[in-house]
């Protein structure tokens, strides 16, 4: 029957970090009676106080312990508890159908056994390229290094990626959707292990988490009848690039030391020193997303890192 939820089957886990204009959105658009727990990171713009007068149970964190952490602390708190599946759902994403939303994505995960993850269809700008992708190649890595995506931006390899050569209207397997909005079985999230928590403070633990699931036999599913809306990048846009980039090529690096072969992880390496030398010798020609002196620092910190000289940013409590 459309739109029927049971008391207990899901609990919505949504992480906090100065996300005031948009957690109560957020919290708001879960149907009455689904518990909904709002991890906050530290944040002082009064997020926690954003998502308790929406209705959220709140944790909260005395600084930022980092997404993949606070999930698997919503996961175990006591709100949570006895729920067969978990929505990890952004602060600055929102269900749009609420209750038959959430409905047809449990039916999916309850159609098959193999499923351990189902996510829904993401709206709002660029979402359409960000939210599915395959797990992470030399290839794709090389590409976006190398300025290919930049520059030929519907290039076959990078709609394959992304499955732009797929029907979004049609529910399919995908490899690696985003953790925006993503309902994965309790039991399954369990077995695994949760989010790897050494993916500090953000960025490629939900890859992770998807190559965990697909290693583990599970499949993860696509499922366009239910939708969301999200924002996307908001927590990036509010960071230096030069703290951003190191941090997030650092774990893209931890990513593949447990997902790669040796050969590949070093290939890897190389490409993505040489894209961020590339870049650094175009700064003065052209104009990118970023100031140049930021975006300056930013590339040699990468080149730094991938040389073995270590990682610098001002998000790191000490060196990683």
């Amino acid at each position: 029957m459309e739109g029927l939820l049971h008391q207990g089957d899901v609990a919505v886990v949504i992480v906090s970090w100065f996300s005031a204009s948009h957690v109560g959105d957020a919290v708001r658009s879960v149907p009455t009676g689904v518990k909904v727990v709002v991890v906050d990171n530290g944040s002082t713009d009064g997020s926690a106080e954003a998502a308790r007068s929406a209705g959220a149970v709140v944790i909260r964190n005395e600084r930022n312990a980092g997404f993949g952490p606070a999930c698997n602390q919503g996961v175990r708190s006591s709100a949570a508890a006895g729920s067969r599946a978990v929505l990890f759902l952004n602060p600055d994403a929102a269900l749009v159908d609420g209750r038959e939303g959430l409905a047809r994505l449990l039916r999916e995960l309850d159609a098959d056994p193999s499923v351990g993850a189902v996510a829904p269809a993401l709206s709002g700008d660029g979402q359409e390229e960000f939210q599915l992708r395959k797990l992470p190649t030399f290839g794709s890595f090389a590409r976006e290094a190398l300025l290919v995506n930049r520059l030929w931006r519907s290039n076959p390899w990078f709609r394959r990626e992304r499955y732009l050569d797929r029907r979004r209207s049609e529910a399919f397997d995908v490899e690696q959707p985003a953790a925006a909005a993503l309902l994965v079985r309790r039991d399954v999230f369990e077995e695994i292990g949760g989010f790897d928590e050494n993916f500090l403070p953000a960025w490629f633990e939900d890859v992770d988490l998807a190559a965990r699931l697909l290693e583990s036999g599970y499949r993860i599913r696509y499922v366009p009848s239910a939708r969301a809306t999200h924002v996307g990048g908001t927590a990036m846009r509010s960071l230096p690039y030069r703290d951003y980039l190191p941090l997030y090529t650092r774990n893209a690096c931890r990513y593949l030391d447990r997902h790669a072969a040796l050969p590949v992880r070093l290939a890897v390496r190389g490409v993505l020193a040489a894209g961020a030398l590339l870049r650094l010798a175009l700064l003065p020609v052209v104009r990118g997303d970023h100031g140049r002196t930021d975006a300056a620092a930013a590339y040699l910190r990468v080149a730094a890192g991938l040389l073995g000289f270590g990682w610098r940013s001002a998000l790191l409590p000490r060196e990683s």
